[in-house]
């Protein structure tokens, strides 16, 4: 018994060491990084909506869809006067699609030109760098792929290499990345073994090898509880009288 949990025990510390580092890295990097910073929140200014103004009734905008379509809050952001201020909106989400209606007209919102695009991205940031780069994304990378196409990215060339990603509708920074960011991310897909969505807590590598890290463990208590007991026998021993 103890042969075959020495046996067990050694190779399952052969395959399971890098990802154990990989573990015990990420798990350390993730927290020492502030949650807040990774998300950008201290890049993004976040406007404030009161929606008094709304006069349109929810139902009306939902007779138009399917039973099926569900509605949310939002709002759509703009520039009067040097400053940001927001009209509220209405998202309804229906078999894949979203649409957006005005709460104060019942109108389907029209989508903003790049020009508004770049004054709203502009407002938003509170960085140190310049816009250097606006672009309509068809298909969305990577790190924004749990978003809805199209999204507007814009660029900064600041020390984070920070990107805004913009509702094309609305004008609200639906994500920022940085490289912080980024890296969080590499040390997330590290620590969750999902190396192609990053997303999957599930994923079948992930549990298997949660579980030989558990026998791993466990046999290694066995081989120490082992080695331990009979020299705890034998300091008994040692105490009785002759």
């Amino acid at each position: 018994m103890i042969k075959a949990c020495r046996w067990l025990h050694n190779w399952l510390g052969l395959i399971l060491v890098l990802q154990i580092i990989f573990w015990f890295l990420s798990g350390l990097v993730m927290a020492v990084m502030p949650i807040e910073q990774v998300r950008g929140e201290h890049l993004r200014f976040s406007s404030t909506l009161t929606w008094h103004t709304a006069s349109v009734a929810p139902a009306s905008i939902l007779k138009h869809h399917s039973a099926n379509a569900s509605l949310s809050l939002s709002q759509q952001l703009h520039i009067s006067d040097q400053q940001l201020s927001a009209s509220p909106v209405y998202l309804v989400a229906d078999d894949d699609q979203h649409y957006r209606y005005s709460a104060t007209t019942g109108k389907p919102v029209a989508n903003l030109t790049e020009h508004q695009i770049r004054q709203l991205a502009t407002a938003q940031y509170l960085g140190q760098g310049q816009l250097q780069k606006v672009q309509l994304l068809q298909q969305l990378p990577q790190e924004v792929k749990n978003l809805t196409a199209p999204l507007w990215i814009v660029q900064f060339n600041d020390a984070n290499n920070t990107s805004f990603y913009l509702d094309p509708a609305t004008g609200l920074v639906q994500r920022v990345r940085t490289n912080g960011w980024r890296v969080f991310d590499f040390f997330w897909m590290l620590h969750i073994m999902d190396y192609q969505d990053r997303s999957n807590f599930n994923n079948p590598l992930l549990i298997a090898t949660a579980a030989a890290s558990l026998l791993f463990t466990l046999s290694g208590l066995a081989l120490l509880w082992q080695r331990f007991k009979p020299a705890r026998r034998r300091s008994r021993l040692a105490g009785l009288p002759d």
